[in-house]
Order: structure tokens, then sequence, then C-alpha cells
């Protein structure tokens, strides 16, 4: 079982979330719409709320961001963003396990939305998501009260 701690942002930890993200969505944004690096770090700037996000911790390391938005009628994933050199080892998906069994203990459904290139699609479908609604930039999608037993840091 893949262990993994969740700590609070703080705003020390701005660079290291603005790396995350932009490696993570770079390629994506940029087959899509292009690259403007003033927009992006404007974006980026307007939505970093450490109080909002929590750091993914695993072996001792920072190497991931968590936002999860609890919303009257479902449990909302904004963003998980890992690093590279810890991606498809099973990090993402265990904490979006986690999410999936908190949510099922609230009886609410965990909704995200993904770039259509990104191809994450594949791992939150492997994880119980289905596309709900489409547009020609993204996909909204959802998973039901899903029961599998919680791992990790989620509390």
């Amino acid at each position: 079982m893949l262990q993994y701690e969740l700590r609070q942002a703080t705003p020390a930890d701005i660079q290291r979330v603005r790396e995350l993200k932009f490696s993570g969505l770079r390629p994506y944004v940029e087959e899509l719409w292009g690259w403007d690096a003033d927009d992006q770090e404007n974006r980026f700037r307007a939505s970093f709320v450490p109080d909002r996000q929590q750091i993914i911790r695993y072996q001792n390391e920072d190497v991931g961001m968590l936002q999860v938005e609890d919303r009257e009628d479902s449990v909302f994933l904004v963003g998980i963003y890992v690093a590279a050199g810890h991606r498809s080892n099973g990090l993402g998906s265990a904490v979006i396990r986690d999410v999936l069994a908190l949510a099922a203990r609230a009886g609410k459904p965990v909704k995200l939305r993904v770039l259509r290139p990104n191809p994450a699609r594949a791992l939150y479908e492997r994880l119980g998501f289905r596309v709900t609604e489409e547009s020609e930039t993204r996909f909204s999608m959802e998973a039901g009260s899903l029961t599998w037993p919680a791992r990790g840091g989620l509390r």
C-alpha cells in the first residue's frame, strides 16, 4: 500500500506549486490555445490560495499538490498535480481513491474537469469516472459513491 501525507500549503509553496501546475498542464494548454507565459502567470497567481490547497508528501518529499472543494451536491477535484519523477507509480491513483472514499462517506459524487488532450482522462476512467459533459476543450467527469477503503492522508 502506497503511503503519503498531505500538509496544508503555505505562501512559501508558491514556486513549487507553480512548477507542478505548469509542468502538468503546459503541453495541453499549448496544444489547445498556445502558451502565453504572462497570461498563465497571472492566472496562476490569481488562483494560488494556500488555504485551499494541500501539498502531497511522499517519502518525506513534497511531490504534488491537491485541491478539493466540498460543495453542497458534490466533492469537486479542482486539481491534482504530481511531479514528473513521481508519476505512474500509483501515487496519484492513491490520492484520488482517498478523495473518492471521503466523498462516498459523505454520500456525494466526485466531479472534475480535464482538458481534452490530457491523458489523465484514462486514469480517471480507470478509477470509475465517466464523462458527463463535453466541450471543445474539456471533459466534465463524475464518479459516484464508490466504497473502497481510505488509504493515506485524507481525513
